[in-house]
């Protein structure tokens, strides 16, 4: 395990980007010890501009809250990922929506395509496609303990049991496809 991981969510509006970073600053922070930070830039309209969520887990201090090399990438848009794609090193995973990502290029990071919008709809919500692909950057990287994750995943949805059980289910989900 690195001492530091740099995260990039990325997408567009809409698709929980923020709500994700959260659940892994809290996952690390509450129930691993560790440091995170959390950063986050949108659009001014509420849906549909792209977004993104800078989020650095360390075992020391961070003292500059924003990536600067990216070790993983998610992309959940066509322009995430357009933004992306070119930009990371041999070193990064970039992991993205093949649901919604449809032009796909050369890149020297490892590139994984998983349809987290498809099964988020199989699940009976496009919502917690977010949270499947957040299982699925668990299982590839290891940059959290499952058992932290779920715990912020009950923190954050406790007051409500059906929204919790639907994340719980799409982070589970998320881990059997980075599985198998």
């Amino acid at each position: 395990m690195k001492d530091k991981y740099q995260i990039v969510l990325s997408g567009v509006g809409g698709q929980g980007l923020i709500a994700c970073g959260g659940l892994i600053a809290e996952a690390a922070i509450i129930y691993e010890g560790r440091y995170a930070t959390l950063s986050s830039s949108y659009g001014v309209e509420t849906r549909g501009t792209f977004t993104k969520s800078d989020i650095i887990i360390s075992s020391k201090e961070i003292h500059y809250p924003e990536v600067m090399k990216e070790d993983i990438v998610l992309s959940l848009a066509q322009v995430a990922y357009d933004r992306y794609v070119s930009k990371v090193d041999q070193d990064a995973c970039l992991i993205y929506d093949n649901s919604l990502v449809k032009q796909i290029k050369e890149s020297r990071a490892k590139q994984y395509g998983f349809p987290f919008t498809d099964l988020a709809r199989e699940l009976g919500n496009v919502t917690v496609a977010n949270v499947i692909a957040l299982g699925t950057i668990i299982k590839l990287t290891g940059i959290l303990s499952e058992e932290a994750v779920l715990n912020a995943i009950e923190d954050a949805y406790r007051e409500k049991p059906k929204v919790m059980e639907l994340n719980i289910k799409a982070f589970e989900k998320g881990l059997e496809i980075a599985a198998s």
